[in-house]
Formats: structure tokens, C-alpha cells, sequence
């Protein structure tokens, strides 16, 4: 007589688990989605640099104590700013294409710098690893992080010699937005 209200129990107890799991699996499926289209479209979700938006010249030494002035002025050149971290796995999706275009593109009009959120010994394992021929600075100033939007990473930024942001993509750089970025970059060499 005892048995049946124990089963029952158990039963109920069961259903309530199979119940509670169907619920988190539901929040889960959810939660993922979100966190695709953060990855696909960071600029929906969170505050990213716009075009026309001013950025302030900085000094810095890279990770190798060279001293490094991104300045902002007639006559300078335009700013490419790579910004990644130890712990962004998106930020390896990116690393070979940066590469690419820092080869191709670097010359008296454009000048390329990564942006490294992490500690030097980090970063310099990481430019080691992955043989990064720009100069990287570690991203420690916190003024410069707030004012280029350094908490989005990974993300390419182009600024004009004037310090205006001409366009910023930050995310993974698919094959639409690697065709962008060099298109932008043609029209600026030239």
C-alpha cells in the first residue's frame, strides 16, 4: 500500500525535472539565437563608433617599448585599428585577413595598429603566434578604449586623417564585409 503513493511521487518528481529541463533547453535556444546576432551584427546591440564620430590622437609605446603616435591632422595618414584580445575566439577569425590587407594596403597613406585588450606578455604571445607584422599596443588607457569603443572586439576601424571615423565593422569580417573593407581601402590609397 505503501509502494503506489512512493511511485507516484517519483512520478511526479520526474515530470517535474522533464518539465523544468524542456524550459531551460527553450531559454537556451533562445539565449543562442541572441548571441548569433550579437556575433553576425554587434552594432544592434551594443554602442559602436559611427561615421563622422571624432576620436582623439593618442601616444602609446607597443608592446615591444616603441614609442607610437597616432595623431590626427592634415597630412597624416588614414588609421586602420585592429582590436582584439587573448579570449576572443572571433578575434582569430579575423587575424588572417588583418594580415592580408596590413601587407597590401600599408604605405605613406594608411598606417596600421592593433589594439591588444590584455596584458603585454599576452599580447606579446599572441603577435608571436600569429606572426602579426603591425604594431600592437596594449589597450590600457581606459580613455582610449571608452572613446574608440575598445569593449567591442573584435572590430576593424578606419579613421580619416582628420580623426573622423570613416567606417567601423565590428564583428567577425565575413567575405561581404572583407569586400567592403578593400573597397574602402581602394578608394583610399588612391
Amino acid at each position: 500500500m505503501n509502494a503506489k503513493p512512493k511511485r507516484d511521487r517519483l512520478i511526479y518528481v520526474f515530470a517535474a525535472i522533464i518539465v523544468l529541463m524542456g524550459i531551460e533547453i527553450v531559454y537556451l535556444v533562445i539565449q543562442n539565437r541572441r548571441l548569433s546576432g550579437i556575433i553576425s551584427d554587434p552594432k544592434k546591440y551594443f554602442e559602436t563608433l559611427s561615421t563622422d564620430e571624432v576620436v582623439p590622437s593618442f601616444t602609446a609605446q607597443d608592446i615591444n617599448g616603441n614609442d607610437i603616435s597616432v595623431r590626427y591632422a592634415p597630412g597624416e595618414p588614414y588609421t586602420v585599428i585592429f582590436w582584439f584580445g587573448p579570449t576572443c575566439d572571433y578575434c582569430e577569425k579575423n587575424v588572417d585577413f588583418w594580415k592580408r590587407i596590413s601587407g597590401e594596403y600599408s604605405s605613406e597613406n594608411i598606417r596600421f595598429v592593433g589594439m591588444f585588450a590584455g596584458n603585454p606578455q599576452e599580447a606579446k604571445e599572441y603577435v608571436a603566434r600569429h606572426a602579426l607584422e603591425f604594431p600592437v599596443i596594449c589597450a590600457d588607457n581606459s580613455y582610449i578604449v571608452d572613446s574608440y569603443q575598445g569593449h567591442v572586439l573584435p572590430q576593424t576601424v578606419l579613421v580619416n586623417p582628420n580623426g573622423t571615423i570613416r567606417d567601423a565593422w565590428p564583428g567577425v569580417v565575413e567575405e561581404d564585409r572583407e569586400a567592403a573593407i578593400i573597397a574602402v581601402l581602394e578608394t583610399v590609397i588612391r
